[in-house]
């Protein structure tokens, strides 16, 4: 453990105002849910590329990616490469998206299947969005940790105070709030641990240390990494891109579809950049900081560890303050997407006639609930890496086939996608208990469930379709996009 100076925690407490400050500012812009959910539809390119940005790098990407490339290698840097891919094609989408007036993932569904399959959908969002945020607050634990006594936290202490600070400004300002925290958090992030670390590890014999490592057994190509382990990753990230309900929510509050679709290719190109640099930190980390592990109870902690043992005053707390902004800017897109999809589909759905002032009220409690609840997970769970990994696979498993068949396939049927979602979501959730207790190389849960949901989305479809009854594909052929 490592203490810090009063420059570096001035730092970090400057930045944690300054989110609080951003929420009490954007308050006064919220008129309805449509403004809380969706800024007005008035976002531009700076805004939109920063909160995208943001909502992307989380701390999977980061920290988790680190670790891995300090247990695996620089094979590792591919690991981003499903995510990127589907970034470029819901970029190629989402002005079609856009066009249907469509935000949520359940409001698609119930458009297309009618009610029943937004319940199964409904279901297995909550369980990752609870995931995605508890992840980003163990993130923010690992930070604490690796800073040691200075700031007078510990573990849980500091997940206890991130949380509530994220909840107070995402109930505070919705979207406003969030895409303008994102930016000012992507800006931060970028500089910090995107330039200024890099360049300062990398300077004096940061290069030869990392050209070592890189030829090391440890961080060779390939890295005891198992094929398929990679490829199910790409299939988990592209999938997710595609029904990510953030990426939807931001398709709709952009101020045309040309704004939300170069948009994503820049995060997209972003996104690559970041996975090269946190891969690189990872590999460093290797030779520089070998007990990392025992010292610090977990590989995640690898970056803010290397931040406070080798960066120097002022840079240290600047650095911190983006690696919370990493987490912290996921962490809300997770909070504002779980309150602003019960109000408007399960809430305002069930009782059409609420007023906007209860929609709104409605929101702002399940946000609060899910936060709470996300930190009581963060308490209790560590790997960062995995446990987001599982709960996309789980997230994906329920609602991809079903999502892209509403959208492309005129046969899909409300009991096919029922089926579709309910069995692979079981066999995703059997196999991953399985892997628990028996070490199966080949045994990729993700691989097998879609396969299953893919299959039973075609036959049972072909069972019950019948012309007559038909719903047609949210999207057609043809038509023009704003």
């Amino acid at each position: 453990m490592q203490d810090i100076s009063w420059i570096d925690i001035s730092v970090i407490a400057v930045y944690l105002l300054l989110m609080i400050g951003v929420g009490i500012w954007f308050q006064r812009k919220i008129k309805n849910l449509n403004d809380y959910a969706l800024a007005g539809k008035s976002l531009g390119y700076v805004v939109m590329i920063g909160t995208l940005v943001g909502a992307a790098i989380g701390a999977a990407s980061t920290m988790g990616k680190a670790a891995k490339a300090y247990e695996m290698g620089i094979i590792f840097v591919t690991a981003g490469f499903g995510y990127i891919a589907g970034l470029v094609v819901f970029g190629l989408l989402s002005s079609k998206l856009r066009k249907l007036g469509i935000w949520t993932i359940p409001d698609a569904l119930f458009k297309r299947y009618g009610s029943g399959i937004n319940l199964a959908c409904g279901a297995a969002m909550f369980i990752t969005v609870r995931a995605l945020f508890g992840g980003q607050i163990i993130g923010i634990g690992l930070i604490f940790t690796a800073v040691g006594k200075s700031l007078g936290l510990t573990y849980a202490t500091s997940i206890i105070l991130a949380g509530v600070i994220m909840i107070i400004y995402t109930v505070l300002g919705g979207l406003f709030a969030v895409a303008y925290t994102d930016l000012i958090q992507s800006i931060i992030m970028l500089v910090s641990i995107g330039v200024i670390m890099p360049v300062l590890l990398l300077s004096g014999d940061g290069m030869a240390t990392l050209v070592s490592n890189w030829h090391s057994t440890q961080a060779g190509t390939v890295g005891g990494v198992s094929p398929i382990y990679l490829v199910s990753i790409w299939i988990i990230d592209f999938s997710f891109c595609m029904v990510d309900p953030g990426l939807w929510q931001r398709a709709n509050a952009a101020k045309s579809g040309k704004v939300i679709k170069n948009s994503l290719f820049v995060t997209a190109g972003v996104y690559l950049y970041w996975s090269v640099v946190v891969v690189i930190i990872g590999i460093l980390g290797i030779s520089l900081l070998p007990q990392i592990a025992s010292t610090y109870g977990s590989t995640d902690a690898v970056i803010p560890a290397m931040i406070v043992k080798f960066l120097p005053p002022g840079i240290v707390g600047l650095c911190l303050a983006g690696l919370m902004a990493v987490m912290m800017s996921t962490a809300s897109v997770a909070l504002l997407i779980s309150g602003t999809t019960i109000a408007n589909d399960v809430i305002k759905a069930a009782r059409p006639q609420t007023s906007e002032k209860k929609l709104l009220l409605w929101a702002k409690i399940v946000i609060v609930a899910v936060g709470a609840l996300g930190i009581v997970f963060a308490l209790v769970m560590r790997g960062i890496f995995d446990i987001l990994l599982l709960a996309f696979a789980v997230y994906v498993s329920a609602v991809f086939v079903p999502s892209m068949a509403a959208f492309f396939w005129k046969q899909a049927t409300r009991q096919g996608a029922i089926v579709s979602s309910i069995v692979s979501t079981i066999v995703c959730i059997a196999l991953y208990a399985i892997k628990q207790f028996i070490e199966i190389p080949w045994l990729e849960p993700i691989i097998i469930s879609l396969a299953v949901s893919l299959i039973l989305m075609w036959i049972v479809s072909k069972m019950t379709y019948k012309p007559e009854n038909a719903t047609p594909k949210l999207i057609m052929e043809g038509g023009a996009n704003d």
